[in-house]
């Protein structure tokens, strides 16, 4: 068993970045991203799919809480998730915001699940998933 001080027990991990590289994905399919049910930090989240004309669907669940979004995606272009502080949605933006300042969604559970509801083609569905986990 081992114990941790005050300090490290409090800080945040830095872990391998969760991935998605589903090639030939079906219609309507679910693929998770992320699952974790440990203190997390998520930093930042980006999606993109290889075809045009795909809609991607999004579905991330906080503590219980389900988040969605719908997006008509242009082919091999990544798209940024970002929480409006507004009206605590999600959207997604082709924006670098990641250079002005960070995600830092945190969580004591976090699924993260990406679907494609078009059958434009069979490109591959590309997501990075940026985090920390508390020990």
């Amino acid at each position: 068993m081992v114990i941790l001080d005050g300090v490290e027990a409090k800080t945040f991990i830095h872990q391998t970045d969760a991935t998605l590289d589903q090639a030939a994905p079906a219609q309507n399919t679910w693929y998770t991203v992320l699952n974790t049910t440990i203190n997390c930090r998520i930093i930042s989240i980006a999606i993109k799919v290889a075809d045009t004309g795909e809609t991607l669907e999004i579905q991330l669940t906080v503590d219980g809480q389900v988040l969605t979004v719908s997006q008509a995606a242009v082919a091999n272009t990544w798209y940024n998730l970002l929480l409006d502080a507004n009206n605590s949605s999600i959207y997604l933006s082709t924006a670098d915001y990641m250079r002005q300042r960070a995600f830092l969604l945190e969580a004591r559970s976090v699924k993260f699940e990406v679907r494609k509801t078009t059958a434009a083609g069979a490109g591959t569905i590309s997501s990075r998933i940026m985090y920390a986990k508390r020990r």
